[in-house]
């Protein structure tokens, strides 16, 4: 079932048609223009819209005015950013599966920037942010709603053809575009139908094989034995990053020992040369 709203795009509307017709997507909804396609998507979950029969729904525009990132950031995007959310199921009894899925939709957005458009390599930071050649290409929000806890929000935006990234940016976060890395430009939409079809790839692989998406995650892990901040108690901490535990939480290495950090935000820490 696909919901159309305004004069969208066709390159666009192709790629929604092929989710649809490839089965990867249930349904779809897609505008013109939006504010966020997460919050579209929360709407329509706490609104009770949402078949589940239809799942994964993606919710797409062509224009999104107030984007958010995580923390309150709001995403700039515009006509080279790829912005787009999916609607999943998710497991509310499983603790280890629901850490597991920002981890799960991370890598298979680096799968699928590895196998488009080799040999770029894709790392993943720590919970939910991929990175390009030293900077951001795209970033990751999921959000959920007490009124229907087994549904998630996956908001996906990424840096196409230009680097708007976040505004507010207090950490100082440098961007990358796919055009500028790969060195050609590209259509935003062009990579729709892949980029979708290896989050909801990797997200069942992650329900049937945990562990192995551990041991992909680490293996792309821009932290580890990395220095970075993360914040501890409601105060900002230092650590050597040790790592990533079984359940997907980060270990940072501290003069008090190891710390399990499962949310917040965790940054580098540039040592000045002397």
């Amino acid at each position: 079932m696909l919901v159309v709203d305004g004069d969208v795009e066709l390159a666009g509307m192709r790629a929604v048609e092929a989710l649809l017709a490839s089965g990867v997507c249930g349904s779809a909804d897609y505008c013109n223009t939006a504010k966020s396609t997460n919050t579209k998507a929360l709407q329509d979950v706490r609104s009770g819209l949402i078949e589940e029969t239809l799942l994964p729904k993606c919710y797409l525009t062509d224009e999104q005015t107030a984007g958010r990132g995580r923390h309150g950031r709001s995403w700039q995007s515009d006509g080279g950013t790829l912005t787009f959310s999916l609607v999943m199921n998710r497991s509310v009894s499983d603790l280890r599966q629901s850490q597991l899925l920002p981890l799960a939709v991370g890598v298979g957005i680096a799968r699928c920037i590895d196998f488009e458009f080799a040999p770029v390599q894709a790392n993943l930071k720590w919970p939910n942010d991929v990175n390009i050649a030293g900077g951001k290409v795209a970033g990751i929000l999921l959000e959920t709603s007490g009124e229907s806890p087994g549904l998630v929000v996956v908001g996906v935006g990424v840096n196409v053809s230009t680097e708007p990234g976040l505004v507010d940016n207090p950490l100082g976060i440098s961007s990358k575009s796919l055009s500028q890395v790969v060195g050609r430009q590209l259509g935003r939409y062009e990579i729709l139908e892949p980029l979708v079809g290896s989050i909801v790839d990797t997200v069942a692989e992650s329900l049937i094989s945990p562990n192995t998406l551990i041991d992909e995650f680490r293996g792309r892990c821009l932290l580890t034995d990395q220095r970075i901040s993360f914040q501890y108690q409601n105060r900002e901490a230092f650590g050597i990053c040790a790592g990533i535990s079984e359940d997907g939480s980060l270990l940072v290495k501290t003069a008090e020992g190891i710390h399990s950090v499962t949310s917040g935000e965790t940054r580098l820490v540039r040592i000045a040369k002397q």
